[in-house]
């Protein structure tokens, strides 16, 4: 009870601020009053990214206003709580309202968000609409007949470059059709890179890397033909290609973007013409390329099957080794949950502590961690850049997940001296 306790004392002062409903107004702001008032009619809806447009009203998105000077005014837990007019001082505003809950990296469902600004004009009631659009893209993929035939395992990923270095990760542990996944893109996204690594039926692996690019549509969900952002559907779809003999000699994908207002998908260029080829030696298309940081099987990454815990589940079994041959330089670890209430605390331990495993919190050389797990009662070391091994035990969590039933999903990308990368996932499920 101690772990849980804990951390979501830290995590209840956080949400105790954040779902504020009464009014804040500072003296600045009463003083406005005396210059005159007018009010504000809100209404707040959801923009499908779909050709069908369809708006969507919502009642359980928190709404903030904020002023001119971008502090706080008045806050509700939901729209439906917001009266049907509300009475402000003459000033410029800006009101927000999204989905509930805080966006992360990788998600299970959508995210929706909006703003917009607002005048407040002496005796007049102005009519505010906030018009809430994805933030997130829908990511899926899937595998043809002859993939499945051919292929026994594998790995695919996209890296979209962002600070984050958290990497999307598909694998045959996902299933033959696994469940879309939505990811924030960053800003300025031009390219995506795909890593691929499968064994065949015979023990052959292929293993390569390519490039997604978007150079056909005349618009998407932002109006941003070349970046990768909020609202875009992709589906990346894999075909293995056999010689005459039968040997697999790589993959072919074949990938497609929907964009917000367009009724048909389209294609996105893939490198190479779509094939991935067998990696090897110094071929810039295979996936030994030396700029990319070399073969990650330089890299040891042994997560723990996917399992059921309770708060008595012995820790050990969340122990990740780690080792890189040529040196560990960064381990970050995020965390995506289906529990709103795991959400919430990891929010207050990135308020507290300044470890962000929503995002991606580095474990090297980071004393903060150390410092948030020894406040835990679950100490544990940290590495130091340069390290050969280490373990990171997800099992110091176990103790507050027993209580927290959904699925909480650990990612871990490791990267090492020379800059090559190696990412896994791990899901806690609590009943």
């Amino acid at each position: 009870m101690k772990l849980k306790y804990n951390i979501l004392t830290a995590a209840l002062a956080t949400m105790a601020l954040a779902s504020c409903v009464s009014e804040n107004l500072d003296a600045d702001q009463n003083a406005k009053f005396a210059e005159g008032s007018g009010r504000m009619a809100l209404s707040v809806t959801q923009l499908e990214p779909a050709a069908t447009r369809a708006v969507t009203e919502v009642d359980n998105y928190p709404v903030v206003v904020y002023n001119d000077g971008g502090q706080q005014v008045v806050s509700w837990n939901t729209v439906s709580e917001v009266p049907s007019s509300y009475l402000l001082s003459v000033g410029n505003y800006t009101v927000e309202s999204h989905t509930p809950g805080v966006i992360q990296k990788k998600m299970t469902t959508p995210y929706y968000k909006g703003s917009t600004a607002m005048e407040i004009t002496k005796d007049v009631t102005t009519n505010v609409e906030v018009v809430c659009k994805m933030q997130n893209s829908k990511i899926t993929v899937s595998y043809d007949a002859d993939f499945l035939e051919v292929f026994t395992a594998w790995e695919i990923t996209l890296d979209d470059g962002s600070e984050s270095n958290i990497a999307l990760s598909f694998t045959n542990n996902d299933g033959t059709t696994p469940n879309p996944v939505y990811w924030l893109f960053e800003e300025n996204v031009l390219q995506l890179t795909l890593n691929f690594r499968g064994t065949t039926q015979d023990g052959s692996t292929v293993s390569a890397r390519n490039v997604l690019t978007k150079t056909v549509a005349a618009e998407s969900y932002d109006n941003d033909s070349q970046n990768f952002t909020g609202g875009d559907g992709i589906v990346i779809n894999f075909t293995p290609v056999e010689s005459t003999s039968g040997h697999v000699t790589g993959i072919t994908i074949t990938a497609t973007v929907t964009f917000d207002e367009t009724t048909q998908p389209v294609s996105l260029e893939v490198g190479d013409n779509g094939t991935l080829t067998p990696g090897g030696g110094d071929d810039p298309s295979g996936g030994d390329d030396p700029s990319a940081g070399g073969d990650d099987t330089s890299i040891t990454l042994n997560l723990p099957q996917n399992m059921t815990v309770n708060a008595g589940t012995d820790k050990s079994l969340g122990d990740t080794y780690i080792k890189c041959d040529n040196g560990i330089k960064s381990i970050k670890v995020s965390i995506v949950s289906t529990s709103d209430e795991m959400i919430e605390s990891l929010g207050g331990l990135n308020t507290n502590y300044g470890v962000d495993f929503i995002n991606g919190a580095e474990i090297v050389d980071n004393q903060s961690v150390v410092q948030l797990f020894n406040d835990l009662n679950q100490p544990l070391s940290v590495p130091s850049a340069g390290d050969i091994d280490y373990t990171f035990p997800i099992g110091n969590f176990f103790g507050l997940l027993g209580f927290l039933s959904g699925q909480h999903t650990f990612n871990m990308v490791v990267e090492d001296m020379n800059g090559t990368k190696k990412n896994g996932t791990l899901t806690l499920t609590v009943e």
